[in-house]
């Protein structure tokens, strides 16, 4: 299947997962309530595309108007998402009971109000998390700052980029790791917004993720040339008595693997080693080849109810610090949000891990 025609299908698919989505939280609102809406189906049916068409007009048009449609339309999206978690349940219970209650129902359409404005607010903090691991190899303790997810965009624009920076270097780090999705991919990739990243006080480093293999890895290469970050593009760089290398998400390793990568770079099996890998997966592979620390992102921790469900089918490692025979694994929660604006279970997080002599 190519790559246009795919791109409609997962278009097509995403649209009727959220035409139901809308239903399920229609139905029991307008049954309890006894309201209902004229052309209910094409109302539902243009809230459920919303989001794409608001998506559409970001890549398209970038103005002002454009970026509070896609902000509100994103933020609906959480909503409603919230919303048909509750509702579902309500709706199940009526069918298995019969069970109806304006009262309950309001209740829960008082609580879903509540919890998205809690979430939006916590959708544009940062905060501060602090580790340490031993490392084999060290002769003195080097603090270093992980970033991830950062999805600079309609949403997460210059201002934000510029707290990130501040709170980073406020942490006095010897070093910066950024593991992908630097880029949101809701507005065409910008050299003017990423600017503030030259405002970090510590050599920085990033990998691709996956959102910059769909903006296409050779234009961001070209967007943050003039950045002092480097990029690391299946690379490894020296820095002091570390190691570090940086592969591409495994979305753009099509030909090859994780394993192939690192066995054709030069690693010194007697130097310590941090690996930049997006998704937490593979890490067996990296603890094979001598990477003392993994570092990924990817998962954000769910960011929102109710994915945070979601994401623990489908990943083992989801958040936090992991350890295995004195090999570490570090997935960051995310210093951004996609999609929703909104935080409800996860925050936006900027994590300094001490490396600390062994």
């Amino acid at each position: 299947m190519n790559s246009p025609l795919l791109f409609l299908v997962f278009l097509a698919a995403g649209w009727g997962i959220l035409y139901l989505v809308h239903w399920v939280a229609y139905i029991p609102i307008a049954r309890v309530f006894n309201v209902s809406f004229p052309h209910a189906p094409l109302v539902l049916g243009v809230l459920a595309a919303s989001y794409f068409l608001a998506s559409l007009g970001v890549r398209t048009l970038n103005s002002m108007v454009t970026d509070w449609l896609y902000f509100a339309t994103a933020t609906w999206l959480g909503v409603i998402f919230l919303l048909f978690s509750f509702v579902l349940v309500y709706q199940l219970t009526h069918v298995a009971t019969g069970f109806d209650s304006r009262l309950v129902l309001g209740c829960l359409l008082v609580l879903v109000l509540t919890l998205s404005a809690y979430a939006l607010v916590h959708g544009r903090q940062l905060i501060v998390r602090e580790l340490t691991v031993s490392i084999e190899g060290l002769s003195a303790p080097i603090r270093l700052v992980h970033l991830s997810d950062i999805h600079v965009g309609t949403v997460h624009q210059k201002k934000y980029l510029e707290r990130v920076v501040a709170l980073t270097n406020e942490q006095k780090p010897d070093l910066v790791l950024v593991t992908g999705d630097l880029f949101d991919g809701s507005a065409p990739i910008d050299k003017e917004i990423l600017t503030p990243l030259n405002g970090l006080t510590a050599p920085s480093y990033f990998s691709n993720g996956n959102h910059e293999e769909y903006e296409g890895l050779e234009r961001v290469k070209k967007t943050i040339d003039n950045l002092d970050m480097q990029l690391l593009d299946n690379e490894l760089v020296e820095q002091g008595e570390l190691q570090i290398v940086g592969v591409n998400d495994r979305q753009s390793l099509r030909t090859t693997t994780l394993a192939s990568v690192l066995s054709s770079l030069p690693i010194d099996s007697d130097r310590p080693t941090l690996l930049m890998y997006h998704t937490p997966v593979d890490w067996d592979v990296a603890r094979e080849h001598g990477a003392d620390l993994m570092l990924s992102g990817h998962t954000h921790n769910g960011q929102l109810h109710p994915f945070n469900l979601l994401v623990r089918l489908f990943f083992k490692y989801i958040n936090g610090l992991y350890e295995v025979d004195g090999q570490y694994l570090h997935v960051s929660p995310g210093t951004g949000t996609w999609g929703p604006p909104m935080r409800l279970g996860s925050r936006n997080t900027i994590t300094v891990i001490t490396l600390d002599p062994a």
